[in-house]
């Protein structure tokens, strides 16, 4: 499993890291840290640099990465390149396919209220084009292992995928699942009871298509309830440790991420990082029932 880390030599670039390496020692995953210089030739170079290395750009790009690098705790398999891009979005995407990414792991921008998400300018582009999940640090996001994976379903078909890549992800991990409806305007009973319905049916179908027990990975459902659908997030329970993940919007193609209107706003009030699969994703299986590593 690979993750591949946005990174550049600012605060936010340091929660992308932070990030990125608490996934990394969770998932067992190859930590790739990415710097992405724009210009208009596409190349890519990996740290440590070799030949007579003379762009001034090049130089004091390897210079940021060694320091990345240094902040990488032992144990945990790492490396570092530069790559080129007409954008930093662009950079990246070609960064995650090369290297055959599970994860790209990207900070918000600058104006973000601490413990919260803003996008800037790199993550929205991501959020329209990315063929990998998409996971966004908190300003200020401190490092944590991970402890909780929590999918948030809807009450309309299409949740399959996420639920799917929510079980390998918290078996790979060895943490629970939670599946969480939000309910948002009108959570009658009759609402709240399809919604569970609909919440346990999804993930018996995904039990079945990967054989994943409940021994195996304990799932709990919640409800999120409030007459906002943003603010039924702050209705439950968060903890150091969470990931949140969801699904990207349905008018987007497949395998491509798009965030839709309500995780927007889910962002603006959740304090936790956030990971945003594409529509048909499917997460590469790890190495058998009961097993957390590849």
């Amino acid at each position: 499993m690979r993750c591949v880390v946005g990174y550049e030599a600012t605060p936010q670039g340091l929660d992308a890291l932070n990030l990125g390496i608490d996934l990394a020692q969770s998932l067992d995953a190859e930590l790739n840290i990415v710097l992405v210089l724009r210009r208009r030739d596409a190349f890519s170079h990996e740290y440590p640099p070799t030949g007579d290395v003379q762009d001034i750009l090049l130089n004091q790009g390897f210079r940021w990465l060694k320091e990345a690098l240094a902040l990488v705790p032992a144990g945990v398999r790492a490396c570092a390149r530069i790559y080129s891009g007409a954008s930093t979005a662009d950079g990246l995407t070609r960064a995650a396919e090369e290297l055959d990414a599970d994860l790209l792991c990207v900070g918000g921008a600058s104006s973000s209220p601490l413990k919260r998400h803003k996008l800037g300018s790199v993550a929205t582009d991501l959020l329209f084009g990315s063929p990998v999940p998409v996971a966004l640090a908190p300003r200020g996001y401190v490092r944590h292992p991970l402890s909780r994976i929590t999918c948030a379903v809807g009450t309309r078909p299409g949740s399959g995928s996420l639920v799917e890549t929510g079980l390998v992800t918290a078996r790979r991990a060895q943490v629970p699942l939670r599946l969480l409806a939000l309910l948002g305007v009108n959570h009658d009973e009759a609402r709240e009871s399809f919604a569970q319905e609909n919440a346990q049916r999804v993930l018996d179908d995904a039990r079945v298509t990967l054989g994943i027990t409940n021994r195996t990975v304990p799932v709990a459902i919640e409800m999120g309830k409030s007459s906002e659908i943003n603010n039924a997030v702050d209705t439950v329970e968060w903890r150091d440790g969470d990931l949140l993940c969801v699904g990207s919007s349905r008018v987007e193609q497949s395998r491509s991420v798009f965030a839709g209107s309500i995780t927007m706003r889910i962002l603006k009030h959740l304090t936790v990082p956030m990971v945003i699969v594409p529509r048909g994703y499917r997460a590469r299986p790890d190495s058998g029932e009961g097993a957390a590593h590849e």
